[in-house]
């Protein structure tokens, strides 16, 4: 037991939000400068890319203002980080899609929130493209280097989650009295722990090799950007005491948080509906001709092979039953595939440009995060 189990201190990190972000916002929303956000999020993509001349005054200096890089950061170990995410890249979106997210939609302060547009069911695969787009932007290798694009990332989803708090106070005014503050600090290290704990776990329940440091690196790299985030003390951005420090203390946080907040279907349905076009979604990715060949079931299959009886339940999934045939085949694809990223140094950037690619097939470009100043701005492409 530490505070990573203490509900009295989880409750503290769920009354706690980003007020620096969220008077940004409301500034900039008293300045109607929401066409000039989204402009200047266009083309701001590294740490040394300068703000348009017409972007308002709020955004100049909440970008200027807002923490860089935590000191005494390991660099080095954000490079390995950012490596033994690439060379587990193939792995790492089956896991993403088939547990990370389903586990995340058993919990209804999450669901609530993700239905606001009510986008998200009809359009999952759109919405998936935004999570892509965040793995490149901070899995890269140099995301973290001084001029990459993890600070950059982290400060545009502040201030995009600093719009959402407001719009859930609109659209869900009984939220803060059932759930605390809207993308509080639980509720964002619970999402970080799905990019990075449950992608190791998820890993790792498939059989497939990941060594013990290679995964506490790849860890540490969200771990340092939850910081960039916001996730700690207020006014100490280099104070790491409210992230987990390990993987282990990350499981203890985790297994906290689902006793928690996650739920069953009968309390939660938003997370039923967000679980089932998730599964759509995936056998809709799969090639027409795998399907013909009975590969169609392989989505269903990673679920049932990545969640336990009581974690599907929670979403109200049945598991797949036999299939042995189509699991060996499944698993001997993903280990070529991390087979192959350890062998060869050029599969990093091969596995970054493939995930990029995703992006801009299903999207026809880059995924920008801008802020939603209204429910409409959370319809359509994931982050316009």
């Amino acid at each position: 037991m530490s505070q990573w189990s203490d509900d009295v201190f989880l409750d503290g990190l769920r009354r706690s939000g980003d007020p620096r972000a969220d008077e940004a916002v409301r500034r900039l929303r008293d300045e109607g400068g929401s066409a000039a956000v989204g402009r200047a999020f266009r083309v701001l993509q590294g740490n040394d890319t300068p703000l348009p001349a017409d972007a308002p005054e709020a955004l100049h200096a909440f970008m200027r203002d807002a923490e860089g890089l935590p000191a005494g950061a390991d660099r080095a170990r954000l490079h390995r980080g950012g490596e033994a995410f690439l060379r587990n890249a193939l792995p790492s979106v089956v896991v993403l899609l088939a547990s990370s997210l389903p586990r995340g939609y058993a919990a209804p302060c999450l669901t609530e929130i993700l239905s606001i547009s009510g986008d998200l069911e009809r359009h999952p695969y759109e919405r998936l493209m935004g999570v892509v787009q965040l793995l490149v932007n901070v899995s890269d290798g140099h995301a973290f280097d001084d001029h990459g694009r993890a600070i950059v990332t982290a400060k545009k989803l502040r201030l995009l989650h600093a719009g959402i708090r407001i719009l859930t106070d609109t659209y869900r005014p009984d939220f803060r009295a059932r759930f605390q503050v809207p993308v509080n600090h639980e509720d964002m290290l619970a999402t970080i722990m799905a990019f990075s704990y449950l992608l190791v776990d998820g890993i790792r329940r498939l059989g497939l090799p990941l060594a013990d440091d290679e995964a506490e690196d790849l860890y540490y790299l969200w771990r340092i950007f939850a910081q960039l985030m916001g996730i700690h003390p207020d006014g100490r951005p280099d104070d790491a005491s409210f992230v987990p420090a390990t993987l282990a203390d990350a499981a203890e946080f985790y297994a906290a948080y689902v006793r928690r907040n996650n739920t069953m279907p009968d309390r939660n349905p938003a997370g039923v509906a967000l679980t089932t076009s998730n599964l759509q979604m995936m056998t809709r990715l799969l090639p027409p001709l795998a399907r013909m060949v009975g590969l169609g079931w392989a989505p269903r299959l990673c679920m049932t092979e990545l969640l336990s009886r009581e974690e599907l339940a929670r979403v109200g999934f049945t598991p797949l039953t036999g299939h042995g045939l189509l699991k060996a085949v499944l698993t001997g694809v993903l280990r070529v595939g991390q087979w192959a990223g350890e062998r060869d140094a050029f599969i990093d950037k091969v596995a970054h440009l493939v995930l990029q690619g995703m992006v801009a097939v299903g999207r026809r470009g880059e995924v920008e995060f801008a802020v939603p100043f209204s429910r409409l701005d959370l319809r359509g492409p994931a982050f316009e």
